[in-house]
């Protein structure tokens, strides 16, 4: 099944995009409160919310890769849903702006609902959760 991938760009530095990404802090500040982040390759954390009937309110995540200020992936589990797939963001500069990259991939032909959720989660919090903050810090 086809990846999620969005796209946004960012009047703000590269550096400073990449430390919303990496920083439990200030990643749980726009995305989800988060434990136990570090950039570190195998490192473990989760992604906490409230849970309803559909969500189990938790993601298991695990860092797979990263190269410092360009590129991060992580695979991302969840048991109700049943899910395992891997989380890329990827960032490039250009005309001093920062363009970041997610791409959500490795959804099974019966995650279409659970996808089409996290889509749209994803939009609000790239486009309007991170934005605010990148701009108004």
């Amino acid at each position: 099944m086809a990846a999620i991938k969005l796209e946004k760009r960012y009047p703000i530095s590269k550096e400073k995009v990449w430390t919303y990404l990496v920083n439990d802090e200030l990643l749980s500040s726009w995305c989800m409160p988060c434990n136990g982040f570090a950039l570190e390759k195998g490192q473990e954390f989760v992604f906490e919310i409230d849970a309803n009937a559909f969500f189990d309110g938790t993601f298991y995540n695990k860092v797979t890769e990263f190269e410092e200020q360009n590129f991060l992936a992580y695979q991302c589990i969840a048991k109700k849903p049943s899910l395992d797939t891997i989380v890329k963001w990827t960032l490039t500069e250009q005309d001093g702006e920062t363009i970041l990259m997610l791409e959500h991939s490795g959804f099974k032909r019966s995650d279409f609902m659970t996808k089409a959720m996290l889509k749209g989660g994803w939009k609000k919090m790239m486009n309007e959760h991170l934005y605010d903050k990148l701009v108004n810090s």
